[in-house]
């Protein structure tokens, strides 16, 4: 009997005790309704949260393949980053790997259902497959107009100045990733996979991935950002600012 393939998430978390519940039930309707396509493990990291998330976690051991990894000091979103790679890199060498590697956001606002669609360009032969707000077939929730036209207008100017073939969406952190290029990004680049601060980590891994020549595309996502409740933890023109710095910096990321 053909082994399942098991396809690998990480959740970096903070403080997200009002949210981390209903996300994991979310996986849970992804295990029991695509259990006979692939296998679906979680990891939580913990970014030494001061609220219930851990625990909240903790309850669900014993109704998902689940583990949690808690950091002793917080790391912010840049280590726990480099804590989900550092883990996916432990597990290239099992004898059956997973064949796909992902993150996303511990908020809620991203819906693991879309995970499927995700998948299937992977096994095209796909490295890193973003879920896009800027498909086509996307939709958003929650999100006010302007702060819409701003993300779009920063993801212009990183087309223009860093085109990545196949992306739009160079910040969103809803992502997979192949085995290939896990390895390849772990080779280069040790335990240290990002450097920048906040979110700009995530346009910064995705240009590191670009240079050790993935394959990039997206996929159409269902962004609830009306589902996250508590405050946000991305301070939005602080993160424009940083991601703008990225770009300044950008010579700086070469092979």
């Amino acid at each position: 009997m053909p082994i399942k393939p098991t396809i690998l998430f990480a959740l970096p978390c903070f403080n997200e005790e009002k949210n981390i519940a209903p996300l994991l039930d979310n996986f849970i309707k992804l295990s029991i309704h695509y259990h006979h396509l692939f296998d679906i493990q979680v990891v939580v990291i913990d970014d030494a949260s001061t609220d219930n998330t851990y625990s909240i976690a903790s309850e669900y051991l014993n109704k998902l393949n689940l583990i949690i990894i808690k950091h002793e000091y917080n790391k912010n979103l840049t280590g726990g980053i480099n804590t989900a790679f550092n883990y996916f890199s432990t597990r290239l060498d099992e004898t059956n790997p997973p064949m796909a590697f992902g993150l996303m956001d511990g908020d809620n606002s991203h819906n693991p259902l879309n995970i499927p669609a995700m998948f299937e360009k992977i096994l095209l032969g796909y490295d890193i497959v973003v879920a896009s707000r800027y498909h086509k077939d996307s939709q958003i929730c929650g999100v006010v107009w302007w702060r819409q036209l701003l993300s779009f207008g920063l993801a212009i100017i990183f087309k223009l100045l860093r085109n990545i073939p196949g992306i739009w969406d160079y910040s969103c952190g809803f992502r997979l990733y192949s085995p290939s290029i896990v390895k390849k990004l772990s080779k280069k680049y040790k335990a240290v996979f990002v450097q920048e601060k906040s979110f700009a980590s995530m346009v910064e891994i995705l240009l590191k991935g670009h240079l050790e020549g993935a394959l990039c595309t997206e996929s159409p996502m269902f962004l609830r950002y009306d589902l996250k409740l508590g405050e946000s933890k991305m301070p939005f023109i602080k993160t424009i600012i940083g991601n703008l710095k990225l770009l300044k910096s950008l010579n700086s990321v070469k092979k």
